[in-house]
């Protein structure tokens, strides 16, 4: 009788990394609806319960592992240094790093009309760095002499809003070229026109 060798145990970084690959894989070939518990942990080579024990939901999962993978995914937003360009060529620098996959943009959807407590936690999240990264940006601006007064809320986030409608309405179109020549219309034409007309008191 013959033993047989198991397979060397992943690690958890490893078993991590598999399960976030699997669930992207899975969402660009296959759409959101088949992004299961049990079909990732099928691809990943794992038990259900993993997932189970880590996720509460797939959409969940999901957002792990987009941020996993995004190459533009900062930690600490703190130490954007906007000092040497002007209010509006930071504005444009921001909203082009925008880069939600279009089937990344039908999940959400799908999510926001569900009105899921994990697409609220997300919007949240987005909502709270939206608005620090404008705050930053825009004291930027005011040392600069750019600006004098502050901006309400709604202006800050007017800009993100926008490009994530766009998003949600064409989201096969939001190619890198798309999205940086959208970001100047926006920015010439709604945005910095918004921001200084509440400059005039």
């Amino acid at each position: 009788m013959t033993d047989k060798k198991r397979a060397p145990r992943k690690t958890k970084k490893a078993l991590t990394k598999d399960i976030f690959q699997s669930a992207i894989n899975i969402l660009n070939k296959e759409g959101y609806e088949n992004v299961t518990f049990s079909n990732v942990a099928r691809l990943a080579g794992t038990g259900r319960p993993v997932l189970y024990r880590r996720w509460k939901t797939p959409f969940d999962l999901l957002l792990d592992a987009v941020d996993y993978f995004s190459e533009d995914e900062i930690s600490d937003y703190s130490i954007i240094d906007f000092s040497d360009k002007t209010l509006r060529d930071n504005l444009i620098s921001v909203l082009s790093h925008f880069n939600a996959s279009p089937q990344f943009m039908r999940a959400f959807l799908f999510e926001l009309g569900q009105d899921t407590p994990s697409v609220q936690k997300y919007s949240n999240r987005m909502r709270q760095q939206n608005l620090s990264l404008m705050d930053q940006l825009l004291s930027q601006a005011q040392l600069s002499g750019e600006l004098q007064y502050t901006v309400t809320e709604d202006i800050k986030l007017l800009p993100f809003n926008l490009l994530q409608y766009q998003a949600m309405m064409t989201p096969n179109d939001m190619t890198p070229q798309f999205v940086n020549d959208f970001a100047v219309r926006i920015v010439d034409r709604i945005v910095l026109p918004a921001i200084l007309a509440q400059q005039q008191k």
